[in-house]
């Protein structure tokens, strides 16, 4: 017993440790639920989207791809990519590796009580101040993209 409780002791801050060096402090994945139908989902995505002087560069059709191959009872997942010239440009600038986060998405999943909207953000905090507060501005358009596609209210949209 005393074994254990030695251990335990010599243990427990490393597992404390390693728990906290693995979490993420920031979310990356930024998500909204709403009753909609799924194409009223997307048709909204696609218009707020170009509503914020983005260009849709892709589509990914997910779920019907999965049904296609046979699984008939997938549920429809839509995968939307996008991107601005003038923040690809202003990434490029700041740090070319940053053009990895390019194009930006969302995803719009169906699920059988309701449609979940979701997008991946930038990380807030870098080596770069320019590319935190770039992050920062993206993050704000991403998040209202997302808020209003999942939306019922057609009226949120706030000009940028």
């Amino acid at each position: 017993m005393i074994f254990n409780d030695q251990l335990l002791r010599i243990l427990s801050p490393c597992l404390f440790i390693l728990l906290v060096g693995c979490t993420n402090d920031f979310e990356q994945i930024y998500e909204k639920t709403t009753k909609k139908t799924f194409q009223d989902v997307v048709q909204d995505t696609e218009f707020v989207i170009t509503e914020n002087n983005f260009r849709i560069t892709n589509r990914l059709h997910i779920g019907a791809a999965i049904q296609e191959r046979g699984n008939l009872e997938f549920p429809k997942n839509e995968l939307i990519l996008f991107c601005n010239l003038t923040l690809a440009e202003g990434m490029l600038e700041i740090e070319p590796r940053y053009i990895n986060y390019c194009p930006y998405k969302i995803s719009i999943t169906e699920s059988d009580e309701y449609i979940t909207v979701g997008t991946r953000l930038l990380p807030p905090k870098t080596d770069n101040p320019k590319m935190d507060e770039l992050a920062k501005n993206i993050n704000k358009i991403l998040r209202s993209m997302v808020e209003y596609a999942a939306s019922e209210d057609p009226f949120i949209l706030e000009p940028n």
